[in-house]
């Protein structure tokens, strides 16, 4: 990228508007403007058919950004040519890709959350694969993959990712799980919508000092709603809602003990759903508790209100690895705790799984459209950066 921010916005929109007019000349596409138009734009349908660009009801944007698919035909073209520090701006349409990231401190956004999909069509495997520093997600929905939705992994590089921001996402109907992070430290997640997917809605994994936290999120119609798993120091699940799944939140040891996780100021309601996906029988043996303290150390489940599971409202255990190792040091105080037939608070050391019944994830409930990120058009990108810990005395417990 070369020259100042304002030369780059204006060379960015003149080549919008002489892609406009060259597709427009040809009879092949349409002007911005008109009513959003083809369903797939990934350049070819999976007939082999060329995919024109597409038609928006959108103004040109004010931000100077790569856009999809004026600059770029698709998502990952974009990323290719994308510089840290890039904002790529994608137009409303659904985009049949699976898109790798490996380029450090880029902001992807979708212009309007309910309209930009990343769709893997219930064929493709992982809609975005992280493999970069600083990334983030911002303002659409990622749906229909064999795996993930969002999966950011370190394990390809031996060094965690620094830095990941999921804000206004949506993500629904996986194999797997809605986003899956793997030895991540300073990731923020907010604002985002997970549901229907086979495993996890948000899972936090191998992770030291991971500076973490999830906020404000809505997990449902999923295996389990959270998941702290392998996480020595940080990890956060705050004012956030987690209903409607088989398990509500799962915090467990895994290649590593888990420490210090926090839940608070959080509604886990109504979980023990049969009616959702299940990738893995084996997570059955939780079906229908709130929180699952499962041999981690120093666990806080603090100012939540959790009602209505259909077991137990918090179950404090051993880890899911049978090993006669019950969770230490766990505090579970100012919670408001009701209507569970199995108790509300439990302590055991035994494990029995029994079978539920389940859906196909992609049987699972569709999202509604949800409010998005309110200047998609206009916000500078920000790359993901530093996590501030959550002040635990001041949580709350949420109005019924």
């Amino acid at each position: 990228m070369f020259g100042s921010p304002l030369d780059r916005l204006f060379q960015r929109r003149a080549l919008s508007l002489v892609l406009v007019a060259a597709v427009f000349v040809s009879g092949c596409a349409s002007v911005e403007g008109d009513d959003i138009g083809s369903p797939i734009f990934n350049g070819t349908t999976p007939e082999g058919d060329i995919v024109n660009p597409p038609i928006t009801t959108l103004p040109i944007p004010e931000v100077d950004a790569i856009r999809v698919p004026f600059d770029h035909f698709s998502v990952q073209a974009a990323v290719d040519a994308a510089q840290p520090g890039d904002l790529i701006l994608i137009d409303p349409g659904v985009y049949s890709e699976e898109v790798v990231v490996d380029v450090a401190d880029i902001v992807i956004r979708g212009r309007d959350r309910n309209t930009v999909f990343i769709d893997g069509l219930h064929s493709a495997t992982t809609g975005i694969r992280v493999q970069s520093d600083g990334v983030a997600i911002e303002n659409m929905t990622v749906r229909n993959y064999l795996g993930d939705a969002v999966t950011v992994d370190a394990s390809t590089r031996g060094v965690p990712i620094d830095g990941f921001r999921a804000l206004h996402l949506t993500t629904s109907n996986t194999g797997r799980h809605g986003i899956a992070l793997n030895n991540v430290r300073n990731a923020e997640i907010s604002q985002v919508w997970v549901s229907g997917h086979g495993n996890t809605g948000v899972r936090i994994e191998n992770c030291a000092d991971c500076a973490t936290t999830v906020e404000t999120t809505l997990a449902e119609f999923s295996s389990q709603g959270f998941v702290i798993s392998g996480a020595e120091r940080g990890a956060t699940l705050v004012r956030s809602t987690s209903r409607n799944n088989r398990v509500g939140v799962l915090v467990e040891d895994g290649l590593r003990q888990t420490v210090g996780a926090i839940v608070g100021g959080s509604v886990i309601l109504n979980n023990g759903f049969a009616n959702s996906p299940s990738a893995d029988p084996a997570t059955d043996h939780a079906f229908g508790v709130g929180v699952h303290v499962s041999g981690s150390f120093g666990t806080q489940v603090i100012a939540n209100r959790i009602a209505g599971n259909t077991r137990v409202g918090v179950l404090i255990g051993t880890n899911r690895f049978g090993e006669d190792a019950v969770a230490v040091e766990t505090v579970v105080e100012r919670n408001e705790i009701a209507d569970h037939p199995e108790g509300t608070i439990v302590t055991t050391r035994e494990w029995s799984v029994t079978q539920h019944g389940s859906i196909p994830y992609e049987n699972g409930p569709v999202p509604p459209g949800i409010e998005g990120l309110p200047n998609a058009d206009v916000d500078l990108p920000i790359p993901a950066g530093p996590v501030s810990a959550v002040d635990v005395a001041g949580l709350v417990v949420p109005a019924a």
